[in-house]
Protein backbone atom coordinates (compact mmCIF):
# COMPACT_ATOMS: atom_id res chain seq x y z
CA UNK A 1 0.00 0.00 0.00
CA UNK A 2 1.47 3.42 -1.06
CA UNK A 3 0.66 6.28 1.91
CA UNK A 4 1.10 9.61 0.23
CA UNK A 5 0.52 12.98 2.75
CA UNK A 6 0.73 16.52 0.59
CA UNK A 7 0.05 20.27 2.24
CA UNK A 8 -0.90 21.94 -0.99
CA UNK A 9 -1.29 25.45 -1.40
CA UNK A 10 -1.60 25.94 -5.65
CA UNK A 11 -4.20 25.49 -7.05
CA UNK A 12 -2.43 24.40 -10.29
CA UNK A 13 -0.87 22.01 -8.45
CA UNK A 14 -4.05 20.69 -7.29
CA UNK A 15 -5.43 19.99 -10.00
CA UNK A 16 -2.32 18.02 -11.09
CA UNK A 17 -2.89 16.07 -7.94
CA UNK A 18 -6.28 15.42 -8.44
CA UNK A 19 -6.32 14.91 -12.13
CA UNK A 20 -3.68 11.82 -11.06
CA UNK A 21 -7.03 9.78 -9.80
CA UNK A 22 -9.88 11.09 -12.40
CA UNK A 23 -8.91 13.61 -15.09
CA UNK A 24 -11.17 16.56 -15.24
CA UNK A 25 -11.22 20.30 -15.39
CA UNK A 26 -10.88 22.63 -12.55
CA UNK A 27 -12.25 26.20 -11.73
CA UNK A 28 -11.31 28.01 -8.59
CA UNK A 29 -13.32 30.87 -6.59
CA UNK A 30 -9.77 32.05 -5.53
CA UNK A 31 -7.01 30.33 -6.67
CA UNK A 32 -4.68 32.56 -5.20
CA UNK A 33 -5.74 31.77 -1.89
CA UNK A 34 -6.74 27.58 -2.52
CA UNK A 35 -4.72 25.42 0.30
CA UNK A 36 -5.76 22.00 1.14
CA UNK A 37 -3.99 19.46 2.73
CA UNK A 38 -4.34 15.19 1.50
CA UNK A 39 -3.64 12.34 2.70
CA UNK A 40 -4.05 8.95 0.21
CA UNK A 41 -3.98 5.25 0.67
CA UNK A 42 -3.38 3.61 -2.70
CA UNK A 43 -3.65 -0.50 -3.36
CA UNK A 44 -3.78 -1.63 -6.49
CA UNK A 45 -7.54 -2.23 -5.88
CA UNK A 46 -8.63 0.48 -3.79
CA UNK A 47 -7.62 4.11 -2.46
CA UNK A 48 -8.98 6.36 0.71
CA UNK A 49 -8.39 9.78 0.18
CA UNK A 50 -9.02 12.50 2.86
CA UNK A 51 -9.02 15.78 1.93
CA UNK A 52 -9.11 19.03 3.74
CA UNK A 53 -10.01 22.11 1.89
CA UNK A 54 -10.20 26.00 2.53
CA UNK A 55 -11.46 27.13 -1.19
CA UNK A 56 -14.45 26.03 -3.21
CA UNK A 57 -13.62 24.34 -6.35
CA UNK A 58 -16.46 22.63 -9.41
CA UNK A 59 -14.54 20.34 -11.63
CA UNK A 60 -16.02 19.00 -14.76
CA UNK A 61 -15.68 15.53 -16.89
CA UNK A 62 -16.06 16.93 -20.11
CA UNK A 63 -16.74 15.01 -23.43
CA UNK A 64 -13.02 14.58 -24.55
CA UNK A 65 -11.90 13.64 -21.08
CA UNK A 66 -14.14 10.83 -21.27
CA UNK A 67 -12.51 9.82 -24.50
CA UNK A 68 -9.01 9.99 -23.08
CA UNK A 69 -10.27 8.60 -19.94
CA UNK A 70 -13.56 6.79 -19.55
CA UNK A 71 -13.28 6.06 -15.46
CA UNK A 72 -15.58 2.94 -15.73
CA UNK A 73 -13.82 0.59 -13.84
CA UNK A 74 -14.41 2.13 -10.34
CA UNK A 75 -16.89 3.63 -8.37
CA UNK A 76 -16.01 6.69 -5.39
CA UNK A 77 -17.99 7.08 -2.59
CA UNK A 78 -17.58 10.48 -1.19
CA UNK A 79 -18.26 10.65 2.72
CA UNK A 80 -18.37 14.43 3.82
CA UNK A 81 -17.15 15.40 7.38
CA UNK A 82 -17.36 19.00 6.99
CA UNK A 83 -18.87 21.12 4.18
CA UNK A 84 -20.89 19.26 1.22
CA UNK A 85 -20.56 17.45 -2.14
CA UNK A 86 -23.05 17.93 -5.12
CA UNK A 87 -22.57 16.31 -8.19
CA UNK A 88 -24.87 16.75 -11.46
CA UNK A 89 -25.05 14.81 -14.52
CA UNK A 90 -26.95 16.65 -16.96
CA UNK A 91 -30.69 17.88 -14.49
CA UNK A 92 -29.99 15.24 -12.11
CA UNK A 93 -28.32 16.53 -8.74
CA UNK A 94 -27.33 14.78 -5.99
CA UNK A 95 -25.74 16.14 -2.34
CA UNK A 96 -24.05 14.72 0.25
CA UNK A 97 -23.59 16.29 3.76
CA UNK A 98 -22.12 15.23 6.79
CA UNK A 99 -23.76 12.11 8.07
CA UNK A 100 -24.59 10.84 4.65
CA UNK A 101 -22.54 9.58 1.52
CA UNK A 102 -22.70 9.46 -2.24
CA UNK A 103 -21.59 6.59 -4.85
CA UNK A 104 -20.29 8.41 -7.94
CA UNK A 105 -19.53 7.47 -11.27
CA UNK A 106 -17.04 9.15 -13.88
CA UNK A 107 -17.54 7.48 -16.90
CA UNK A 108 -20.24 10.15 -18.33
CA UNK A 109 -20.12 13.83 -18.48
CA UNK A 110 -20.72 15.01 -15.31
CA UNK A 111 -19.97 18.18 -12.88
CA UNK A 112 -18.76 17.84 -9.22
CA UNK A 113 -18.88 21.11 -6.51
CA UNK A 114 -17.17 20.99 -3.35
CA UNK A 115 -16.96 23.88 -1.29
CA UNK A 116 -14.82 24.31 1.59
CA UNK A 117 -14.57 20.76 3.40
CA UNK A 118 -12.79 18.12 4.80
CA UNK A 119 -14.26 14.73 3.53
CA UNK A 120 -12.73 11.11 2.53
CA UNK A 121 -13.21 10.09 -1.55
CA UNK A 122 -13.38 5.66 -1.21
CA UNK A 123 -12.30 4.23 -4.32
CA UNK A 124 -13.76 0.67 -5.13
CA UNK A 125 -13.29 -1.35 -7.99
CA UNK A 126 -16.89 -0.96 -9.81
CA UNK A 127 -16.89 -5.41 -10.19
CA UNK A 128 -16.90 -5.60 -6.39
CA UNK A 129 -20.38 -3.77 -6.79
CA UNK A 130 -21.82 -4.72 -9.59
CA UNK A 131 -21.44 -8.54 -8.89
CA UNK A 132 -23.46 -8.02 -5.73
CA UNK A 133 -25.53 -5.34 -7.11
CA UNK A 134 -26.34 -6.17 -10.74
CA UNK A 135 -28.43 -5.39 -13.11
CA UNK A 136 -29.40 -1.98 -10.59
CA UNK A 137 -25.77 -1.43 -10.60
CA UNK A 138 -25.61 2.33 -8.08
CA UNK A 139 -25.59 5.51 -9.59
CA UNK A 140 -25.35 9.03 -7.85
CA UNK A 141 -26.87 6.42 -4.80
CA UNK A 142 -27.09 8.28 -1.23
CA UNK A 143 -26.38 6.52 1.88
CA UNK A 144 -27.02 6.86 5.30
CA UNK A 145 -24.12 7.11 7.12
CA UNK A 146 -25.67 8.43 10.93
CA UNK A 147 -27.26 5.17 12.08
CA UNK A 148 -26.85 1.47 12.24
CA UNK A 149 -24.70 -0.70 9.26
CA UNK A 150 -24.10 3.07 7.55
CA UNK A 151 -22.61 4.44 11.33
CA UNK A 152 -20.64 0.89 11.33
CA UNK A 153 -19.11 1.34 7.91
CA UNK A 154 -18.01 4.84 8.61
CA UNK A 155 -15.87 4.06 12.12
CA UNK A 156 -14.34 1.64 9.65
CA UNK A 157 -13.21 3.99 6.73
CA UNK A 158 -12.12 6.54 9.99
CA UNK A 159 -10.13 3.86 11.71
CA UNK A 160 -8.41 2.98 8.28
CA UNK A 161 -7.63 6.50 7.97
CA UNK A 162 -6.41 6.69 11.39
CA UNK A 163 -4.17 3.79 10.68
CA UNK A 164 -3.03 4.29 7.80
CA UNK A 165 0.97 4.13 8.50
CA UNK A 166 0.31 1.36 10.65
CA UNK A 167 -1.42 -1.37 7.80
CA UNK A 168 0.59 -3.70 5.60
CA UNK A 169 -0.98 -3.80 1.89
CA UNK A 170 -2.87 -7.33 2.66
CA UNK A 171 -4.45 -5.78 5.83
CA UNK A 172 -5.11 -2.25 4.14
CA UNK A 173 -7.23 -4.76 1.19
CA UNK A 174 -8.72 -6.66 3.45
CA UNK A 175 -10.35 -3.50 5.18
CA UNK A 176 -11.39 -2.25 2.13
CA UNK A 177 -12.46 -5.49 0.86
CA UNK A 178 -15.08 -5.56 3.89
CA UNK A 179 -15.89 -1.97 3.85
CA UNK A 180 -17.25 -2.43 -0.22
CA UNK A 181 -18.96 -5.27 1.31
CA UNK A 182 -20.99 -3.22 4.01
CA UNK A 183 -21.52 -0.28 1.22
CA UNK A 184 -23.05 -2.55 -1.02
CA UNK A 185 -25.33 -3.71 1.59
CA UNK A 186 -26.36 0.02 2.39
CA UNK A 187 -26.67 0.16 -1.49
CA UNK A 188 -29.73 -2.73 -1.49
CA UNK A 189 -31.69 0.05 0.80
CA UNK A 190 -34.58 -1.73 2.47
CA UNK A 191 -33.92 -5.14 2.38
CA UNK A 192 -36.47 -6.63 4.75
CA UNK A 193 -35.23 -9.51 7.08
CA UNK A 194 -35.37 -12.09 5.24
CA UNK A 195 -33.25 -10.46 2.38
CA UNK A 196 -31.22 -9.12 5.59
CA UNK A 197 -30.49 -12.36 6.31
CA UNK A 198 -29.14 -13.99 3.39
CA UNK A 199 -26.81 -11.11 2.81
CA UNK A 200 -25.19 -11.12 6.22
CA UNK A 201 -25.02 -15.32 5.54
CA UNK A 202 -23.69 -14.99 2.30
CA UNK A 203 -20.28 -12.30 3.84
CA UNK A 204 -20.08 -15.13 6.27
CA UNK A 205 -19.75 -17.36 4.27
CA UNK A 206 -16.88 -15.28 1.51
CA UNK A 207 -14.96 -14.61 4.75
CA UNK A 208 -14.52 -17.68 5.91
CA UNK A 209 -13.19 -18.57 2.56
CA UNK A 210 -10.92 -15.81 2.39
CA UNK A 211 -9.36 -16.22 5.98
CA UNK A 212 -8.44 -20.02 4.65
CA UNK A 213 -7.02 -19.52 1.09
CA UNK A 214 -4.73 -21.66 0.93
CA UNK A 215 -4.56 -23.17 4.36
CA UNK A 216 -7.12 -25.68 4.87
CA UNK A 217 -9.90 -27.29 2.60
CA UNK A 218 -12.00 -25.03 0.67
CA UNK A 219 -14.49 -27.69 -0.81
CA UNK A 220 -18.25 -27.41 -0.44
CA UNK A 221 -18.62 -30.01 2.54
CA UNK A 222 -15.57 -28.96 4.58
CA UNK A 223 -16.57 -25.36 4.64
CA UNK A 224 -20.18 -26.02 5.38
CA UNK A 225 -19.14 -28.41 8.19
CA UNK A 226 -17.06 -25.70 9.51
CA UNK A 227 -20.02 -23.17 9.46
CA UNK A 228 -22.37 -25.65 10.71
CA UNK A 229 -24.66 -25.59 7.48
CA UNK A 230 -25.29 -27.97 5.08
CA UNK A 231 -24.11 -28.21 1.54
CA UNK A 232 -27.25 -27.25 0.09
CA UNK A 233 -28.09 -24.32 2.17
CA UNK A 234 -25.07 -22.97 1.09
CA UNK A 235 -25.75 -23.19 -2.23
CA UNK A 236 -29.57 -21.55 -1.95
CA UNK A 237 -27.75 -18.99 -0.19
CA UNK A 238 -25.02 -18.15 -2.46
CA UNK A 239 -27.70 -18.98 -5.75
CA UNK A 240 -30.16 -15.76 -4.10
CA UNK A 241 -27.13 -14.01 -3.57
CA UNK A 242 -26.16 -14.22 -7.87
CA UNK A 243 -23.12 -16.06 -7.14
CA UNK A 244 -21.99 -20.21 -7.02
CA UNK A 245 -19.48 -21.43 -4.28
CA UNK A 246 -17.21 -21.90 -6.80
CA UNK A 247 -17.05 -18.74 -8.21
CA UNK A 248 -17.22 -17.18 -4.97
CA UNK A 249 -13.96 -19.41 -3.67
CA UNK A 250 -12.18 -18.33 -6.93
CA UNK A 251 -13.07 -14.98 -6.38
CA UNK A 252 -11.14 -15.21 -3.00
CA UNK A 253 -8.47 -17.19 -3.87
CA UNK A 254 -7.55 -14.26 -6.70
CA UNK A 255 -7.94 -11.71 -4.00
CA UNK A 256 -5.28 -13.68 -2.13
CA UNK A 257 -3.38 -14.17 -4.76
CA UNK A 258 -2.92 -10.32 -5.69
CA UNK A 259 -2.17 -9.47 -2.11
CA UNK A 260 0.87 -12.31 -2.07
CA UNK A 261 2.08 -10.66 -5.72
CA UNK A 262 2.25 -7.17 -4.35
CA UNK A 263 4.41 -8.44 -1.85
CA UNK A 264 7.30 -9.23 -4.96
CA UNK A 265 8.59 -12.26 -2.35
CA UNK A 266 6.86 -14.67 -3.56
CA UNK A 267 7.24 -16.44 -6.96
CA UNK A 268 4.61 -16.64 -9.87
CA UNK A 269 4.08 -20.33 -10.02
CA UNK A 270 3.97 -20.19 -6.28
CA UNK A 271 1.27 -17.41 -5.50
CA UNK A 272 -0.81 -20.19 -8.38
CA UNK A 273 0.16 -22.93 -6.29
CA UNK A 274 -0.46 -21.75 -2.76
CA UNK A 275 -3.54 -20.16 -3.90
CA UNK A 276 -5.03 -23.12 -5.71
CA UNK A 277 -4.43 -22.47 -9.39
CA UNK A 278 -2.47 -23.89 -12.43
CA UNK A 279 -0.20 -21.98 -13.84
CA UNK A 280 -2.09 -21.52 -16.97
CA UNK A 281 -5.85 -21.15 -15.54
CA UNK A 282 -3.83 -18.60 -12.63
CA UNK A 283 -3.01 -16.00 -15.63
CA UNK A 284 -5.94 -16.12 -17.60
CA UNK A 285 -8.40 -15.87 -13.97
CA UNK A 286 -6.14 -12.89 -12.84
CA UNK A 287 -6.42 -11.03 -15.92
CA UNK A 288 -10.18 -11.57 -16.36
CA UNK A 289 -10.52 -10.17 -12.94
CA UNK A 290 -8.11 -7.64 -12.67
CA UNK A 291 -7.60 -6.45 -16.25
CA UNK A 292 -3.59 -7.46 -16.14
CA UNK A 293 -1.70 -11.09 -15.66
CA UNK A 294 0.23 -11.46 -12.84
CA UNK A 295 3.36 -11.17 -14.55
CA UNK A 296 2.35 -7.26 -16.04
CA UNK A 297 0.81 -6.85 -12.35
CA UNK A 298 3.86 -7.56 -10.21
CA UNK A 299 5.66 -5.36 -12.78
CA UNK A 300 3.25 -2.59 -12.80
CA UNK A 301 3.91 -2.88 -8.63
CA UNK A 302 7.58 -3.04 -8.62
CA UNK A 303 8.05 0.03 -11.03
CA UNK A 304 5.52 1.95 -8.84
Amino acid sequence: MHYLNFTIDSSEAWSELADSFVPMRHRYRDPETWYSALTAQESSAYALVHWDQRGDRVSLRTPSLVRQSPGDEHYWIMLPLFGSYSAWRGDEQRRATPGSALINRFDQISQIRIPESRSYAFRVPRAEFDHRLAPAAPVHTQLDMTTGLGRVTANLIDSVHEQAEALTDREFNALCDRAAELLCMLALGDMGPQRTHRVEAAAAIRRYVRDRVGESDLCLPAVARALGWSPRQIRLILHEEGITFRDLRQDESLRAARDLLATGEVEIGEVAARTGFTPTWFSAAFKARFGETPREFRKRRLAE
